[in-house]
């Protein structure tokens, strides 16, 4: 059972450096200023950049402090800290946070295991149209019964009607 899910962790890794590399992902003056120092290593500065933007409610700032809590990367490694930032974000409809967010619940990070709220993020990113999540989120379909597909999709249609206010 572990190589499968492994294997699924890493096709969602892929699938956000998609997203990210794209072109789908604008980013800002100062979003961009942090994810410079990101890239080149000074994750101090990136910090520093992008913890003011996050708590402003900025949803890229938010998605790249949940990747820094999940990686240790200038912090220490932190599920529970990833886990809220990847929350906030994917509450305003950023799909590399769903997708993030939908992984630490498919590998029980910070989060309980939780197959069928991994497969209801999954489901609402794929809706934004990405081609990789949409196959990710039927990979995870493939592990689950009926009856889980049927709450997953319930699920999701709560909290996109609800503008993301009822997900969990």
């Amino acid at each position: 059972m572990q190589q499968p899910r492994q294997h699924i962790h890493r096709r969602l890794i892929v699938a956000l450096l998609a997203l990210s590399v794209s072109g789908s992902v604008v980013f800002a003056d100062p979003y961009e200023d942090g994810f410079a120092a990101y890239n080149r290593g000074d994750y101090a500065t990136a910090l520093q950049i992008w913890r003011p933007l996050a708590e402003q409610g900025n949803a890229l700032a938010q998605t790249a402090l949940g990747v820094m809590y999940y990686n240790g990367k200038g912090v220490a490694k932190d599920f529970n800290e990833a886990v809220k930032w990847y929350r906030l974000a994917a509450a305003q409809g950023n799909v590399s946070a769903q997708v993030d967010l939908s992984s630490m619940y498919y590998e029980g990070e910070g989060v309980a295991e939780d197959f069928i709220r991994a497969h209801m993020w999954l489901s609402i990113a794929a809706t934004q149209g990405n081609a990789d999540v949409a196959r990710m989120r039927d990979i995870v379909s493939n592990g689950m019964t009926a009856q889980q597909l049927v709450e997953s999709k319930a699920m999701a249609a709560k909290c996109e009607l609800s503008s993301y206010k009822q997900c969990d």
